[in-house]
């Protein structure tokens, strides 16, 4: 058992990836899962194509479980380490050796970039040791005297500019239908980099380089738990709650965190260093925040449709209402006339409460959950949209001068079906049915995770007259991946078929298949 001691799980033989790829050991507070020692791994998303099935990166992430398995017992449950037994399962996705050539081109910058900081032990909290404030050019020989002394390197957003890490994230969106961050924590040997705290995100650590103890809580007393709605402040060693797991991580290893959990980690005396990548997903993407967003706009609707969510509340209702009426009245006959008046406050209030389903418009909810998605969300993969590799371009602007004219012969497809999001709305100047055609294809890599992004400005958007495109844009996003043959659209006019195809490559949403491609046949 690899978890701090507790007990062996009673669960059978988990669920895993890979035939013989070993047992779940632990109780409910978290669980070591052996890797197999030699198998066949599944594909990196950096060295794939771009068009691997929706479920490929999560199966890549929590192998050798299986992604049904990870969903269904560990996801926002309790944690997990994959122990793999693959030192090499991340090599080629980041490392300190990139890091160093980046910091020395002299172009990263604090607090955008880097920052430096250092856990003092006896204080039991962070010192930040960035020079400069945020924006100020970072020297290389600050970041080694740092490092030598004992500092935590932490890295912003590497996927920005660096392309495996930028393609695991694109594939890690387009799995998980939701945002994803990520930063990568350096930290020298027998070093502990941050103070006890919990995230208010999912969080997989990904060891890149050498080795990290951590030591996994649950919070202190008081704090929102499970779940938490918000990040924590930094805890003392003293007040954490119970010991969840305590575990090393080596390369190749997986330490799922679900938000709320403590976490504390300390580089092995024996490694030179650690190095992890945390990618995390799921911030303000629970229940609470679409019934939030869901209840403000029905109450809206309900108020503009119907009178009796403006009627007047009743005369004197602050006479029966309040915790002091709750109580009723020392005299009789007043207690009784009052009660009947605050349950009558009280069923027509419920009853309020329960019309307003009625105004919930539910897919319209999540129509702007979509669109806001598309706004933030990284553009297709490099792979799949050439220059875009830089860092600093985006899919539309790779395919503008790589692609040939449309016919009706062409053969197109999706770039990425899940970078378009179509949604049917009404003109508000003709009040003429519209398809919205929502997409990424034109974000920039650079700017990801870094733009509070206003989805009505910055978003990507086409727009069709649903008259005449609506069928021929159901054809297309039922295809998925597929390709379809421009000529067999179902529009009148030869024309507008050529004139579709045309808008969706222009804008890099679609592209345009040789016949011999592999996957080319419609």
């Amino acid at each position: 058992v690899e978890d701090g001691g507790e007990e062996e799980s009673d669960d059978a033989e988990a669920e895993l990836a890979s035939p013989g790829a070993g047992r779940v050991a632990g109780a409910a507070s978290g669980a070591v899962v052996q890797g197999p020692e030699s198998a066949d791994l599944p594909p990196a998303p950096w060295s794939c194509d771009g068009k691997s099935s929706f479920e490929a990166a999560l199966e890549w992430l929590v192998w050798p479980m299986s992604a049904k398995v990870f969903i269904s017992e560990y996801w926002e449950k309790k944690p997990l380490h994959l122990k793999r037994n693959q030192p090499k399962y991340y090599e080629g996705l980041f490392s300190k050796q990139i890091l160093d050539k980046h910091i020395r081109a002299g172009e990263a910058r604090f607090g955008e970039r880097l920052n430096l900081a250092k856990f003092d032990e006896e204080k039991g909290e962070k010192i930040d040791l960035n020079k400069g404030p945020k924006g100020t050019v970072i020297k290389a020989k600050d970041v080694d005297e740092a490092w030598a002394s004992g500092a935590t390197i932490q890295v912003l957003h590497p996927q920005q500019f660096h392309s495996p890490v930028r393609a695991t994230m694109t594939a890690l969106e387009r799995s998980f239908g939701a945002l994803f961050g990520a930063n990568a924590y350096l930290t020298p040997s027998s070093k502990q980099g941050l103070a006890p705290h919990f995230d208010d995100v999912e969080v997989f650590m990904l060891q890149l380089e050498g080795s990290k103890r951590w030591r996994l809580h649950e919070p202190p007393a008081g704090e929102e738990y499970p779940l938490p709605r918000d990040y924590s402040r930094d805890f003392k060693p003293d007040e954490l709650g119970d010991l969840l797991l305590d575990c090393t991580i080596g390369e190749g290893d997986l330490l799922y965190l679900p938000r709320g959990t403590v976490h504390s980690g300390v580089t092995e005396v024996g490694a030179t260093f650690s190095h992890h990548l945390t990618v995390s997903t799921y911030q303000r993407t629970s229940w609470f925040n679409l019934l939030e967003k869901a209840l403000a706009g029905a109450l809206e609707r309900a108020a503009g449709e119907s009178s009796e969510f403006r009627e007047g509340l009743p005369v004197n209702f602050l006479n029966i209402m309040g915790s002091w009426h709750e109580m009723g009245s020392p005299d009789t006959e007043a207690s009784s006339s009052g009660g009947n008046a605050r349950a009558a406050f009280q069923r027509h209030f419920k009853g309020l409460l329960s019309r307003l389903q009625e105004f919930v418009d539910l897919d319209g909810v999540c129509d702007e959950l979509g669109v806001d998605f598309m706004a933030q969300r990284l553009p297709p993969s490099a792979s799949s949209a050439g220059s875009a590799a830089d860092g600093k371009g985006s899919a539309a602007e790779a395919k503008e001068a790589e692609e040939p004219s449309v016919t009706l012969e062409s053969l197109v497809r999706w770039v990425d079906a899940s970078s378009v999001r179509p949604m049917v709305s009404t003109d508000p100047e003709t009040s003429e049915a519209t398809v919205l055609l929502f997409h990424s294809c034109s974000n920039e890599c650079g700017k990801h995770m870094c733009v509070d992004t206003e989805a009505d400005e910055d978003v990507g958007c086409l727009r069709f007259e649903a008259a005449t495109f609506l069928p021929a844009l159901r054809m297309l996003c039922a295809a998925g991946s597929r390709t379809v043959r421009c000529g067999d659209l179902p529009l009148p006019e030869e024309t507008d078929r050529v004139a579709l195809c045309e808008n969706l490559v222009e804008a890099g949403c679609m592209e345009i298949v040789p016949p011999d491609a592999p996957g080319a046949a419609p």
